[in-house]
């Protein structure tokens, strides 16, 4: 099944680790359940790396690139928060090659 998550149902913004740990353990719990996952940035206009790191980068962590690139996508989103996401994914990649 298909799930969107619209992030400000759960989060006043984006911004600190609290905020990305609440989306965090919404998404994990769907993924674990066999869901895929579209996060909806509407309303949302920036955020942090500490939010990203927190909300997306763990689930990278916890299971791998190539599971969350097939089962997370995102939508309603602008070229800053793309650019976050894109950064803070590409960054743990490149580090995880170097461990």
């Amino acid at each position: 099944m298909v799930i969107t998550v619209s992030v400000l149902d759960y989060v006043d913004s984006c911004y600190s680790n609290d905020d990305g740990a609440v989306v965090f353990e919404i998404i994990d719990s769907l993924l674990n359940k066999k869901n895929k996952v579209i996060v909806s940035f509407e309303g949302i206009n920036s955020i942090t790396s500490s939010f990203t790191n927190t909300a997306f980068v763990e689930l990278i962590k916890k299971y791998d690139m190539d599971f969350v690139k097939q089962n997370l996508s995102f939508v309603k989103s602008n070229k800053a928060i793309n650019q976050m996401i894109k950064s803070r994914f590409d960054f743990f990649s490149n580090n995880l090659q170097c461990v």
